[in-house]
This record gives C-alpha cells, sequence and structure tokens, in this order.
C-alpha cells in the first residue's frame, strides 16, 4: 500500500474519532431526566441522622425522667406506711381510751344507732331491745391498704342469743369482688328474730335481715353509715335525745313562767358529764 493511501485512512480514522467525541459532549435537552445532585442526598441523610439523634435524646431524657417519678412514688409509699404505722399506733390509744369512757355510759350505743336518722329506719322495736344489750362496737381496718374492715358488735348477756360477740367482715375475693360474711347468731328459743321475718319483703330492711345478708353488698347502705358516720363520732348522735330532752325542758319551764333558777349539776347521764366522760376531763366544754 502506498504512502499516500495509508495517509487518507489515517485521516478518514480521525475525523471519525472527532465526531464521535464531539457526539458524546453533545448536550442533553432541557427535558431530558438529570442526575440528581449528590449533594441532596447528603443533606437527606443528614437530617434522618438528626432526627434519630434528637429521637433517641427524647427518650433518653425520658426514661431518666420517668426513673425519678418511680423512685419518688416509692418513696412516698414508704413514707406513707411509716405514718399510717404512727399515727394507727396513736389513732388506736384513743380509740381505746373512748372505748372506756363509754362503757360507763349504759345504753350508749343502742341510744346512738337509735338517734342516727337513717339507721332508725332499719330498726324495729325488737331490735332496739336488742341493741339495748350493746356495750361495744369497734370496727377493725385489714391491713395499712384497707382492703377490707370487720364490725364487731358486742353485747352483754341478753334473753335473745347466746353470742358475746357478733362479727361482720368485708373483703376482696379471689376474682376482686367485695365479699362479706358474718358470724352465725345463735338464737335462743322463741327469740329468732330474722325466722319470724322472714318471707318478709322489709327483712332486708331490718339490722339483724342485713347482719346475715351478703346479696348486696354494692348497695350495703348500713356498712357505709357505720364505717363513716356511726363509728368516727357516736357521741354526736348519743347527743341527739340529750339534746331533745333539753328542749323539752326549756319549753316546760317557759310554759311554768320564770321562777328559781336550778343549779347547774353534773350528774351522770347530762350531756356536759356525757361530754366529759368520752372526751377527757382536759377538755373545756362550753
Amino acid at each position: 500500500m502506498s504512502g499516500r493511501s495509508r495517509g487518507r485512512k489515517s485521516s478518514r480514522a480521525k475525523n471519525r474519532g472527532k465526531g464521535r467525541a464531539k457526539a458524546r459532549v453533545r448536550p442533553a435537552p432541557d427535558d431530558a431526566p438529570r442526575d440528581p445532585d449528590p449533594s441532596q442526598y447528603l443533606g437527606l441523610s443528614w437530617g434522618r441522622k438528626r432526627r434519630k439523634r434528637g429521637t433517641e435524646g427524647s427518650m433518653d431524657t425520658l426514661e431518666n425522667v420517668q426513673l425519678k417519678l418511680e423512685n419518688m412514688n416509692a418513696q412516698a409509699d414508704r413514707a406513707y406506711l411509716r405514718l399510717s404505722r404512727k399515727f394507727g399506733q396513736l389513732r388506736l390509744q384513743h380509740l381505746e381510751r373512748r372505748n372506756h369512757l363509754i362503757q360507763n355510759i349504759p345504753g350508749f350505743w343502742g341510744q346512738a344507732f337509735q338517734n342516727h336518722p337513717q339507721l332508725a329506719s332499719f330498726l324495729n322495736s325488737q331490735e332496739k331491745e336488742v341493741l339495748s344489750y350493746l356495750n361495744s362496737l369497734e370496727v377493725e381496718e385489714l391491713g395499712l391498704a384497707r382492703l377490707g374492715y370487720k364490725i364487731k358488735f358486742y353485747f352483754d348477756r341478753n334473753p335473745y342469743f347466746q353470742n358475746k360477740v357478733l362479727i361482720k367482715e368485708y373483703g376482696c375475693g379471689p376474682s376482686g369482688q367485695v365479699v362479706s360474711r358474718s358470724t352465725p347468731i345463735q338464737w335462743l328459743p322463741g327469740h329468732d328474730l330474722q325466722s319470724v321475718s322472714q318471707g318478709n319483703p322489709e327483712n332486708n330492711r331490718s339490722f339483724f335481715g342485713w347482719f346475715s345478708n351478703h346479696s348486696s353488698i354494692e348497695s350495703d347502705k348500713i356498712v357505709e353509715i357505720i364505717n363513716e358516720e356511726l363509728w368516727p363520732n357516736p357521741l354526736q348522735f348519743y347527743l341527739l335525745s340529750e339534746g331533745a330532752r333539753v328542749e323539752k325542758g326549756k319549753e316546760k319551764e317557759g310554759r311554768q313562767g320564770p321562777g328559781k333558777q336550778p343549779v347547774e349539776t353534773t350528774q351522770p347521764g347530762t350531756c356536759i358529764e356525757v361530754e366529759r366522760m368520752v372526751l377527757g376531763p382536759h377538755v373545756s366544754i362550753t
């Protein structure tokens, strides 16, 4: 092959190479898809990492705060138990003293029951007679968490039953519902007040009907009254009858007209003497 022909081929090959090179660097049209900017990926990745770090930081802080709350709750529970034990002992001392003083007032608890405006509606004439033998009442809470309680009725010897103490207890059953049980009453012949009222729809509104009934615990009005009103302050209900006698005395004195003023005395059974016996001689009574 001559040198001239070689030169022509070499020139054509060079021209083809230039054409291909020019084709490679040709600008793309405006509507052609373009590769995304790598810096955008870097920005998105950094934002995700930042949010992730912020969430992790909030979770760590939240866990620390929750842990502090749990520790504080545990401290409060321990402090509550300590205070409950301390004041429970102090309260028990006053309750024992109150019970001792009430023992010196015949018929105190029976009169307090009869004077309570709501409890009185549950008492028939025979039950009022039975409660006249009631010499003591106790409400015992079961456990510091107050999961239940016992109501204890102490009786003097009487012609109705042999029991010296009748107990009705409330607590939580296996499935969490409230359950109750009571002492079987050993009635003496001819004095069974439950059998007399059996079949009577008013039986549930009697005191001993309530004592032996365990079906309507959720709407137990008597136990609510005893726990929240009678047991905390029986004196206020006992004195209702004393107040009535005082008012009657004032009315009688008004009808008789002015006369010689009576000398104030504190005989057993009067309002002032009863308050001193129950509250103690150190309490000032006006």
